[in-house]
């Protein structure tokens, strides 16, 4: 605006400006000053947008991009099932690295582009962001439980619960039918195949599995994923 050709804006503008210290409910002091609110550099900012005079664009980017990012500075530390909250859950278990906000500028999750049924996509969808009928999300609407009714382990029933603990028949019965999706992670865990070729179609309560685990078993780029994941979703949104 300070560039402008319109000799009348750009005296309407000084003059709002000058008005600010007058008045807190000037458009420039209500609006443009409070929206430099929170990040670092604001005082400077205000100060010279009061003066008229240019904001360094490339300070103010990079300063708003820090404040945007502050959501995810706080999902870095804790548990899922510590705060129950929507970010850190897919901070820790569902973020990919093409989408980190901490990276590149963000990418469309290569997911979407698979030639897949639209329901599958919007259920995988659903149950990375959180937008499903698991207990752990349910019990807040309707104040419920959030304890596993599908089986009787009494834990909560979260996605992590669902993908590798919930002892449910047909839970079971669809990582048997997906097996080579769980072999190869678990590898390193030992636990779904203790013996021999025998393959148990779940986790013990007593097993452990890191948010690095679940996040890499995740982000496993293959399309049988996204249909045990919309299977499962379809599972526990009938109830």
């Amino acid at each position: 605006m300070l560039d402008s050709n319109s000799e009348t804006l750009r005296r309407v503008l000084k003059a709002d400006l000058h008005l600010a210290s007058f008045d807190s409910s000037c458009w420039s002091s209500a609006q443009v000053s409070n929206a430099f609110n929170g990040l670092q550099g604001s005082a400077m900012f205000k100060q010279k947008m009061l003066r008229a005079t240019q904001v360094p664009m490339q300070e103010f980017i990079c300063d708003l991009r820090f404040r945007h990012l502050k959501v995810w500075r706080e999902a870095d530390f804790p548990c899922p099932r510590a705060v129950n909250k929507k970010a850190v859950t897919f901070h820790k278990w569902c973020g990919s690295s093409e989408s980190d906000p901490k990276g590149s500028p963000f990418s469309i999750p290569s997911y979407l582009y698979k030639d897949l049924d639209k329901h599958v996509l919007r259920n995988f969808s659903s149950f990375k962001l959180r937008a499903h009928h698991l207990r752990v999300e349910s019990c807040k609407r309707h104040g419920s439980s959030s304890i596993c009714d599908k089986c009787e382990c009494g834990k909560v029933q979260d996605e992590k619960h669902v993908l590798f603990f919930c002892k449910c028949a047909e839970v079971c019965e669809l990582r048997m039918r997906y097996r080579d999706l769980f072999e190869g992670m678990l590898k390193t865990l030992h636990a779904f195949a203790p013996s021999s070729s025998e393959f148990i179609p779940f986790l013990a309560c007593h097993h452990s599995i890191t948010d690095f685990e679940i996040n890499a078993f995740l982000n496993q780029d293959s399309y049988r994923l996204l249909k045990i994941v919309s299977e499962l979703v379809s599972i526990f949104d009938t109830g």
